[in-house]
């Protein structure tokens, strides 16, 4: 039994206060895209679980949703887990989050649908505050920490442009870090939504509103992140924003060939890049 298991870009992530528990509320618009984890699975007497090329953690969120699974299912049986990364891992691309949802999902076909969806995805929110997304996938409103989402008008066919350079940034620090910064309200999220909700509009129209408090900060704190933006503003005349907390960076093109173009044009210089599109 085999799924895919996709990854996101956020076209807008802006941070809207501090919870009690820590964690911070979001407002951000999650657009899935075609770059994806591919995961393969069959019944087995042990929990078998290894990655391709191998990971050097034996606590990947598949492990843990797996774990869970097993344990609320009580399910005597186990399974063989082959997982082939594709996703570029502490990228802001939610690769672990995808593969803890995609296995929970495939677990549950394997065994028969011992559990409903909605309490799939409550062991999904025990995992990872984005995991829930990857449950629906597509272009959604994700609030709260990450776990309210709603499916929105969906973006149309785009051709996406990843960059991977060669920093990384820890997600726990970099919320840690945006505690101490003040932004403006630029209202990003809504005014994408209500491009979106309009159905016919440019590429320029969802540019004008890609936005992302950690790229705002990082900017202000970062040459080696700033300076990387900038040259890959400077060769490929793209606006390109970060993903997630980073350190991935995206750019949108409407043609395939323009995208090619550019791509070429940081290859030349040693820069890693992905070519995928939205879903």
């Amino acid at each position: 039994m085999k799924q895919n298991a996709y990854a996101k870009i956020n076209l807008t992530l802006e941070i809207v206060g501090k919870r009690s528990d820590g964690l911070h509320n979001i407002e951000s618009v999650f657009q899935e895209i075609s770059l994806c984890d591919k995961i393969e699975i069959e019944k087995n007497n042990t929990l078998d679980i290894k990655f391709i090329p191998q990971i050097d953690t034996k606590k990947s969120t598949a492990h843990t949703s797996s774990e869970i699974f097993f344990k609320k299912t009580r399910i005597r049986e186990h399974a063989k887990i082959r997982i082939k990364k594709n996703i570029p891992i502490r990228s802001g691309l939610g690769g672990g989050s995808s593969d803890a949802a995609t296995t929970l999902l495939l677990l549950n076909k394997l065994f028969m649908y011992p559990m409903k969806n909605d309490e799939l995805i409550k062991i999904g929110e025990t995992i990872g505050s984005d995991v829930s997304f990857f449950f629906l996938g597509g272009t959604a409103l994700v609030e709260g920490k990450g776990n309210r989402v709603r499916l929105i008008n969906p973006v149309k066919k785009l051709y996406v442009l990843l960059v991977i350079p060669s920093f990384s940034f820890s997600t726990k620090d970099s919320y840690s870090q945006i505690n101490g910064f003040k932004f403006d309200t630029t209202n990003s999220t809504k005014k994408l939504i209500s491009i979106l909700e309009k159905k016919k509009y440019d590429l320029s129209e969802i540019e004008n509103c890609l936005h992302n408090d950690f790229e705002k900060m990082y900017l202000s704190v970062d040459k080696n992140f700033t300076s990387t933006l900038r040259n890959l503003e400077q060769k490929t005349s793209k606006k390109f924003h970060l993903t997630g907390s980073g350190s991935v960076l995206f750019a949108l093109f409407n043609n395939i060939s323009e995208a090619k173009q550019a791509q070429t044009k940081l290859k030349t210089t040693g820069v890693k890049t992905i070519l995928t599109e939205t879903r």
